[in-house]
């Protein structure tokens, strides 16, 4: 759930600058309602299908990898940056818990993006 908030965020803020990769060690079998409702309000909506297994393979093709709630094993991309926000699963969470965790989701995107686009423009 929150993996595919931050992914939501990221193509609503970035649009074609950024690609946004939804992972989980242990990904849900689809999107979890509370979640949807709570991306809703925000005008956002995100499919319903399964969830993506992170992988090494996964990890390997990506350029910045941002760790939720799970710390991701070292060896696994090693030289890919990475970012750990410590966010909470929103599954099975009140609404107004959700609310939170989709607040601090979208301020971190914010962040996240105007990282990238000052990066990219120093390059």
């Amino acid at each position: 759930g929150a993996a595919r908030m931050c992914a939501a965020y990221l193509q609503q803020m970035a649009g074609d600058r950024y690609e946004a990769l939804a992972a989980a060690l242990e990904p849900a079998e689809g999107f979890r309602s509370e979640a949807a409702s709570a991306l809703s309000e925000d005008g956002l909506t995100v499919t319903d299908d399964p969830g993506r297994k992170m992988t090494p393979d996964l990890a390997d093709i990506v350029d910045r990898i941002v760790t939720l709630g799970f710390t991701l094993n070292p060896e696994v991309a090693r030289d890919v940056p990475r970012e750990e926000w410590g966010i909470p699963d929103p599954a099975g969470r009140q609404l107004r818990e959700v609310r939170i965790i989709r607040d601090t989701i979208r301020r971190l995107v914010e962040k996240l993006v105007a990282r990238l686009d000052t990066e990219a423009a120093v390059r």
